[in-house]
């Protein structure tokens, strides 16, 4: 059967879009992605929160570690002054500064702090074990920073657990000395040993009772993100929220507002006898 041949005067084109059908599409894929870039922040968020709470759990089990290899003594926070050329220090202190003038900056280098024997993967991982992932990178509160050498950590240590007797915290015993066993803690599920803080500018962290020391709130809404230090905000008060890991080694998400709030104070100390109230 010879095939159907083609009628005069008649062609065949491929049907093109009108302006108002590429008009009707761009608007359709506009309304999906307000609809779903929401969503993928929020996903984002909550994959940051939970990466900053495994960062958390990280840095108390190298704790742990340390204090079964010290008797049960913990490694204890560090001051803006007290730097890694401090051979003493960096065997008691958790990290340390690398350079004076550079507040917030840790020495990642080997054996530079107590804490580095314990987590493996050199530099690079410790790096990315004391930065939280959703970090906006302010500035610390009233200490000089530096361009060469900026802030690279988003945690810091309740203070108490230096020992009552160390100069740093005011006692009169030898300098440089371990903290406090974790043993000693009484109801060590209730207080906090490591906060997500704002732009710490060392380890040594007295919430409630330092301007320095405020809480993140980069894990609540959009409201509350926290680039601008702001305790009278409401969105960054109750609606933020950060890590906090407490002596057991449990993570929670807090808000700023239960953090500072005073009557939270037993969430702070007293650790031991003879801390504060």
């Amino acid at each position: 059967m010879a095939p159907p041949t083609r009628r005069p005067g008649r062609t065949t084109a491929a049907h093109a879009f009108t302006l108002v059908e590429l008009l009707v599409v761009i608007g359709i894929i506009a309304i999906l992605i307000s609809i779903l870039l929401p969503a993928l922040n929020h996903a984002r968020k909550k994959a940051q929160a939970v990466s900053c709470a495994s960062n958390m759990r990280q840095i108390y089990l190298a704790c742990l570690m340390f204090s079964q290899d010290n008797k049960g003594h913990l490694p204890r926070p560090h001051q803006v002054p007290e730097l890694s050329s401090i051979p003493e220090a960096t065997r008691v202190c958790v990290w340390l500064h690398q350079q004076s003038g550079a507040a917030g900056h840790a020495d990642l280098r080997d054996d530079m702090g107590a804490l580095w024997k314990y987590v493996g993967g050199g530099e690079a991982a410790r790096a990315d074990l004391i930065m939280c992932p959703g970090d906006n990178g302010e500035m610390p509160n009233g200490w000089p920073t530096s361009d060469q050498f900026p802030r690279n950590y988003s945690y810091s240590m309740n203070s108490l657990v230096m020992s009552p007797s160390d100069p740093m915290r005011g006692g009169t015993g030898k300098p440089w000395q371990l903290g406090i066993t974790i043993g000693s803690i009484k109801a060590a599920a209730e207080k906090i040993m490591w906060y997500e803080e704002l732009a710490p500018n060392d380890t040594w962290n007295i919430m409630q009772l330092h301007i320095a020391d405020i809480p993140s709130a980069r894990h609540g809404t959009a409201a509350a993100l926290n680039a601008i230090r702001d305790p009278n905000s409401k969105a960054y008060n109750y609606a933020g929220l950060g890590n906090v890991c407490f002596f057991d080694g449990h993570v929670v998400l807090m808000s700023p507002k239960e953090l500072l709030d005073t009557r939270n104070s037993k969430l702070h100390r007293p650790l031991v006898q003879g801390d504060p109230i």
